[in-house]
């Protein structure tokens, strides 16, 4: 039977830290692959194993993945892919910030810098309020940048 699947694919660097007026600060660097530079992918398969085969899709596209898991979440089929950083140069690849105005076909990177108290992901500064508003996908039910981002980190 063919499912529709939200794929979401992402690059998570190491944290980096800082010190500052506000304490010891982790910034955290997440890239992820999306559609227009605003939407993530949907794929339609009805094969049995929906990891390997977007895994094999992305390789001959030179991007290389660390690990794979399927996830059911609110109705809707998740494919969560992390791309090997030491395999696949990102640099090389389309930017968001490179996309023509309208654009909704290219393919491209968009980094998203997430900064937290040090030692935590879940005591954000400032940016988690606007990724709770910032809707990645928005069929049946929306997925925001802010439930991404918990789930990579």
């Amino acid at each position: 039977m063919k499912q529709t699947y939200i794929c979401i694919v992402y690059v998570k660097h190491p944290a980096r830290q800082f010190s500052g007026i506000l304490g010891e600060i982790d910034l955290y660097k997440v890239q992820i692959l999306l559609v227009g530079g605003k939407q993530l992918i949907e794929e339609d398969y009805s094969g049995s194993d929906p990891i390997k085969w977007y895994k094999d899709v992305l390789e001959e596209q030179d991007i290389f993945i660390r690990q794979g898991k399927q996830q059911k979440w609110k109705g809707q089929h998740i494919l969560w892919m992390e791309v090997d950083i030491e395999k696949t140069p990102i640099h090389e690849f389309t930017s968001s910030k490179d996309l023509q105005d309208g654009d909704t076909e290219t393919l491209a990177w968009k980094a998203f810098l997430y900064p937290c108290h040090s030692g935590t992901t879940k005591e954000c500064l400032g940016f988690a309020v606007s990724a709770r508003e910032t809707a990645l996908q928005a069929i049946k039910q929306p997925i925001y940048l802010d439930t991404v981002l918990q789930a990579i980190l």
